[in-house]
């Protein structure tokens, strides 16, 4: 296994935008996860912070010199300078809220729902807090100081959002959600009245993530490197579980649709079976039955907004096939009978979060835009099949 397959994340969650004035908005940096009781008392040796050898020796293991299977360069660059999926590891306002115990767990352990190995079967516990020495300097212009800055919990700073994708007024009013012919989660069809709201037309992008990702200094998906390529900007992203979704939509100033939301935005308010009408899924269309092996690094998805006859009664393009859909909802398959009359919200607890509109690799039955299916909101492992698929994806809403 080469360093570079090994090459690990180290970033920080951040979401949390609230437009102002649709072009200012201030993010918050999440609260940092607990570190462990395992690892909470662990402190640097006094003087690692400064000690020059020290330093040198957590930089070749960085670089991988002194490991051949430890290696951060992949993710944060040979040169000294991070690629996009690492910058957030040399952030300024990143680094100087690790203690150095969330330093040593975080490289002891790797950081959940990324590829990176845990250090500690590699490095002794001394290499990692030579490790972390060195990491150190990345928030004092690669120099050593002393540890004096640690910043706690959160920052607050301001940006311009540069990702507006553009929405569709549902208007408020009552539609059909369900279907007495579909399968039993369907069940029972019935009214639902919503206020009205806004639903992006399209899909989230590639290159819309993309700013999210360079906005933010958080950890990309599974196979960004691929789905980032030229070709591909203008694609659904994919690999996002409902995590990565629901902190991009925050990011965007907005929220991921209710089921129900979603559901409207897809039929109207007419009781059809598609977002074009009744007839029978084709080509023109929506994009489906293909090979589910065949992802093709990313080919497989058709650029949103393409297949304009399968656009929606309000405008809205792609809500059958192409990527499945995140939701805000939590999933009951006995919801319906219960659901409130208007602006249900789902279930306020669950195990499963629901997804709509089918996928590129879906048979034409299960594009129905009343169709419901279910996924884990997020996992720790990188190789359950839940994990961030290749047919995943979303969109936002917003309140007008």
């Amino acid at each position: 296994m080469s360093g570079r397959m090994i090459a690990q994340y180290i970033a920080v969650l951040v979401s949390g935008l609230a437009l102002s004035g649709g072009i200012d908005a201030s993010a918050e940096l999440l609260p940092l996860d607990p570190v462990p009781a395992a690892y909470a008392n662990k402190h640097m040796p006094a003087g690692w912070w400064t000690d020059p050898k020290v330093i040198e020796e957590g930089k070749k293991i960085y670089v991988g010199e002194a490991h051949p299977q430890v290696s951060c360069t992949g993710c944060h660059g040979e040169d000294g300078e991070p690629v996009r999926s690492g910058e957030g590891v040399r952030s300024l306002k990143n680094t100087k809220r690790f203690s150095d115990s969330y330093w040593f767990w975080r490289v002891s352990e790797g950081i959940r729902k990324t590829p990176m190995m845990s250090y500690k079967s590699l490095l002794s516990e001394e290499q990692i807090w030579q490790v972390v020495a060195f990491m150190h300097t990345f928030s004092h212009g690669g120099k050593p100081a002393a540890h004096k800055d640690y910043a706690g919990a959160k920052q607050t700073e301001k940006i311009k959002l540069k990702n507006v994708a553009p929405m569709v007024l549902v208007p408020a009013g009552d539609f059909t959600m369900g279907s007495n012919e579909g399968n039993d989660d369907e069940k029972p069809e019935h009214k639902v009245f919503l206020n009205a709201y806004y639903i992006d037309v399209h899909e989230v992008t590639v290159g819309q993530y993309a700013k999210f990702l360079d906005a933010v200094s958080t950890y990309p998906p599974a196979m960004w490197s691929t789905m980032d390529e030229r070709p591909h900007q203008n694609r659904p992203v994919v690999n996002v579980d409902w995590e990565d979704a629901n902190n991009y939509c925050k990011w965007a100033g907005k929220r991921l649709p209710t089921e129900a939301e979603w559901e409207k935005a897809a039929r109207g308010t007419d009781g059809r079976i598609y977002p074009w009408g009744n007839d029978p899924p084709d080509p023109s269309r929506a994009n489906y039955g293909k090979e589910k092996d065949k992802w093709n690094k990313h080919e497989a998805l058709e650029p949103v907004g393409q297949l304009k006859q399968g656009k929606s009664p309000y405008g809205v393009h792609d809500m059958a096939g192409n990527v499945w859909e995140w939701v805000n909802d939590w999933y009951d398959p006995d919801y319906y009978a219960a659901s409130p009359a208007r602006n249900p919200l789902g279930p306020k607890s669950g195990k499963f979060k629901v997804m709509r509109g089918g996928s590129w690799d879906m048979a034409p039955e299960n594009l129905r835009s009343s169709r419901r299916d279910l996924n884990t909101p997020s996992t720790t492992d990188s190789d359950s099949p839940a994990y961030r698929n290749f047919n995943s994806g979303f969109r936002c809403a917003k309140n007008p």
